[in-house]
């Protein structure tokens, strides 16, 4: 027996009008303002990745296969994080066709020096696409196979390593170092079609696109910096990242050691495209100050202004083959740096000797294209890419100063988009 409350929701529901009835569309929304219209608020959405309208053509006397969704004029297919390839096969000739497969195969490659060698299976993935089976078939139309056949696939999120354990499939990537302590490590992915043909013996073509798989990570919106990027980490000290380091002396009663400090924005997460600001303080006594970026070129020529201050970008390629270990370091960005005005003067006297100063600069960089090749930093049980922000300080007399070379390493992460360019508009 119904209760009141259920019967009542069914005599309501009853009275509900059917979707068929409804014949006037839904209203069109739209995020442009019309006439006599203002935005109270605006959240910027994230563009869809990895939608586009070209076609990839790859073309071969057997048959033409054509890739959708892929940007107009690319050499390579490229696709993303799980990403589905759709396309077409048309053959050529439908003649004595007996079979069409394909097959999306990835595979890690590590070597280092000393011959140690290492293959990793990422994606093995068949599909038949279309088989001959006249047994079964009367319609001799069905028994001949179409002239264009379609298909789809996908990447998977994830590949199984050598312990068993599930990992983020890697980027595409392809490094060769040469020499003595060189190594090689490539992520390389491919679409293999297979069309297998019968008459007096049985043939197989088989037609192999190389793909590129860069699956797509956003970077976190950080500040623009103010024109004057010193007073910026001033006012907003929340948003950048301090690294300290001391200097260290030879001699610390005579060369005191100076403090370092480095700014970068507080995310550590930037785009491959992006430009990032960095600030670089040293603080400490005046000599020691002195010492660190003046150089005497001769006893009798005066002091030289020539500090030796580099910021730079360095990508750390880490290769673990059967427990041996090989790494690569490569410099990725050269920051350019600006001195904040004045530098220190020479000293007259002890008083001024000991006090205590500061000295800053300015700087920024942005990644080499070339080096990087669009791979973002990622980690795997043996192949590893790592990026860091590195300061790197040395006196410009080295074997003459008390003061020490010194190296300060930031670790970041860089990704394949800018928050800028996933804006909406």
């Amino acid at each position: 027996m119904l209760t009141s409350d259920s019967a009542s929701s069914t005599t309501q529901a009853q009275r509900l009008p059917s979707y068929d009835s409804i014949i006037s569309p839904p209203p069109i929304y739209s995020s442009d303002l019309a006439c006599g219209e203002r935005s109270i608020q605006l959240t910027p959405r994230a563009r869809s990745l990895g939608r586009y309208n070209g076609t990839y053509v790859h073309k071969t006397r057997a048959a033409t296969v054509l890739l959708f969704d892929q940007e107009e004029g690319v050499t390579t297919p490229v696709y993303g994080k799980q990403a589905v390839l759709s396309g077409v096969i048309c053959l050529t000739s439908r003649e004595a066709v007996s079979e069409v497969k394909i097959k999306l195969n990835g595979r890690m490659d590590l070597v280092i020096s000393g011959g140690a060698s290492e293959s990793t299976t990422l994606v093995d993935d068949s599909y038949k696409l279309w088989k001959n089976d006249t047994a079964s078939t009367v319609d001799t139309d069905l028994a001949q196979c179409p002239s264009e056949i379609p298909f789809a696939c996908s990447f998977p999120s994830t590949y199984k390593s050598f312990i068993g354990r599930e990992e983020p499939l890697p980027p595409s990537m392809h490094a060769t170092y040469p020499g003595t302590s060189g190594l090689v490590a490539s992520c390389v992915y491919t679409l293999t079609i297979k069309i297998t043909k019968t008459g007096f013996w049985k043939q197989a073509k088989k037609l192999t696109i190389p793909l590129s798989y860069h699956p797509r990570t956003r970077a976190p919106t950080f500040p623009n910096p103010h024109p004057d990027l010193f007073s910026d980490v001033k006012i907003s000290p929340e948003e950048w990242h301090q690294t300290m380091s001391v200097i260290k002396s030879r001699k610390p009663a005579a060369t005191p050691a100076v403090q370092c400090h480095l700014f970068i924005p507080s995310v550590r997460v930037f785009a491959l495209s992006d430009t990032i600001h960095f600030h670089v303080q040293l603080t400490g006594p005046l000599a020691s100050l002195r010492q660190l970026v003046y150089s005497k070129p001769s006893k009798k020529s005066s002091d030289k202004y020539s500090p030796n201050i580099r910021v730079y970008l360095l990508r750390q390629i880490t290769v673990d083959v059967c427990g041996q270990k090989g790494w690569k370091n490569l410099t990725i960005a050269e920051g350019t740096l600006h001195p904040r005005p004045p530098p220190i003067t020479a000293l007259s006297s002890p008083v001024e000797h000991s006090a205590e100063d500061s000295l800053d600069w300015e700087g920024e960089m942005r990644c080499d294209g070339d080096e990087t090749a669009g791979c973002p930093s990622f980690v795997t049980s043996y192949l590893t890419v790592k990026d860091f922000i590195v300061l790197s300080i040395s006196p410009p007399d080295a074997t003459k100063s008390d003061l020490l070379t010194t190296q300060v390493p930031v670790p970041i992460k860089l990704v394949t988009e800018s928050a800028e360019t996933w804006r909406g508009d």
